[in-house]
């Protein structure tokens, strides 16, 4: 799916399958369970990310989940492959950069930016865009977005996107929930 609400720019959304974190009001409860619901080969994807380039211009992927981390091997493929095809990456984790560095160094060192951090309902951050909680930090690993404040700023917004049957809403959840975590969302 392209999005111009996930980050700077037009970006390709790759939601990942599973998490074992456990946030409390997670606004993706459908990408939580660590059951295989689909699986689509990296190659795939890397098709559909080149059409989107050509079509879209895009100027990059954001990956989100669930859990990108949980899923490794093709993290790494993935986030290796766009910056090969001057793509920048923006991705969503629930752990902690400096507890991953060992571990997940290559997937790290060709990411751009990196939002770190479980969700925590009572620090709900209400003054950053996309980021959900005042414990999450906007990391970044390259200097692609140095002058970038995207995140910083204090504006939330739902992209609501329709194809053919099929209704797709998007975006930043914090502007349905209260510091509660309970769904406020009304048209007026």
């Amino acid at each position: 799916m392209n999005s111009e609400i996930e980050g700077p720019g037009i970006r390709f959304i790759i939601w990942f399958q599973g998490c074992n974190i456990g946030c409390k009001g997670c606004s993706n409860q459908e990408q939580l369970s660590l059951e295989k619901k689909m699986f689509m080969p990296n190659e795939f994807i890397y098709e559909k990310i080149l059409e989107a380039k050509e079509i879209f211009n895009i100027e990059g992927v954001t990956l989100i989940g669930g859990e990108p981390f949980l899923q490794p091997d093709g993290l790494k493929e993935l986030v290796i492959w766009c910056q090969n095809n001057d793509l920048t990456v923006i991705c969503f984790t629930g752990y902690i950069y400096e507890q991953m560095i060992e571990e997940h160094k290559e997937i790290l060192e060709n990411i751009d930016i990196l939002i770190d951090g479980p969700f925590i309902m009572k620090l709900l951050d209400k003054n950053r865009r996309l980021i959900g909680s005042k414990n999450q930090r906007v990391i970044k690993i390259t200097d692609k977005y140095k002058d970038c404040d995207y995140f910083e700023q204090p504006h939330s917004e739902v992209e609501i996107q329709l194809y053919n049957d099929r209704l797709s809403m998007n975006g930043d959840g914090v502007i349905f929930d209260n510091e509660n975590g309970e769904f406020n969302f009304k048209i007026k």
